[in-house]
């Protein structure tokens, strides 16, 4: 689906707005056991959407680490002492880190120990390295992947944020949003932000309300017959 671009405000990365599910009970579990990590070293990784950086966020907080970015980190940051004795830092989108600077982060934990949770889309092993000794020390970093959520977790979670924003949906709709939308957290949080967007409109239901949420979310994706029947917004 093609999605029209509104501003849904700063994400809620808080612990209590994190449903645990099947598909991200052992990453959780993972990250609950940083100290024991291998090596130090852990990474995440998942499709856009698919909640690591949520789970990330989590874990910073609860491990006090330091957080970044790939690209923000430097070999400056890899080789200065840490203000708690030794370096506790997350780094989102970890494949686009300067390699030289990578490697001596790795190399610093495996001297001096420390934990550092990695955040990619895909695993370190098929990361786009040229230095031999990094690809090496990448393959033999534990990881763990966070797989899209199942269609039935997708509709809970719209009813839970729709009833965090004032908004009453009933079972029905919920499933007809989480069936015509893509299968990530990320989607499932904008549909349910974009009821308030619609709820000036006059609209009978849960059910319609659903449906003009999605047709302001997805514009492109309504053929002009759908848009203009009367019938489509009093379900």
């Amino acid at each position: 689906m093609s999605q029209t671009h509104l501003d849904f405000g700063t994400p809620n990365y808080a612990a209590e707005a994190f449903v645990v599910s099947e598909e991200t009970a052992s990453a959780r579990a993972a990250l609950d056991q940083w100290r024991t990590w291998p090596g130090g070293v852990f990474c995440l990784f998942g499709e856009a959407g698919s909640g690591k950086s949520h789970l990330g966020a989590i874990w910073a907080e609860q491990a006090s680490a330091t957080a970044l970015k790939g690209s923000e980190l430097t070999l400056q940051f890899a080789e200065a002492p840490a203000a708690s004795g030794q370096l506790i830092a997350l780094i989102d989108d970890a494949d686009q880190a300067d390699e030289t600077a990578l490697f001596a982060l790795l190399s610093r934990l495996e001297r001096e120990g420390g934990a550092v949770l990695l955040l990619a889309q895909r695993p370190p092993a098929l990361w786009d390295y040229g230095l031999a000794d990094l690809r090496s020390r990448l393959k033999a970093i534990a990881t763990e992947s966070l797989k899209e959520p199942e269609q039935k977790l997708l509709a809970q979670l719209i009813v839970r944020y729709a009833a965090a924003k004032g908004f009453k949906l009933d079972e029905p709709s919920a499933t007809y949003l989480a069936a015509r939308i893509p299968r990530t957290f990320e989607a499932a949080k904008a549909v349910t932000a974009c009821l308030e967007t619609v709820a000036t409109y006059s609209l009978k239901t849960p059910m319609a309300l659903a449906q003009r949420a999605l047709r302001a979310l997805y514009p492109s994706d309504w053929t002009d017959e759908e848009a203009q029947s009367g019938d489509l917004f009093e379900a």
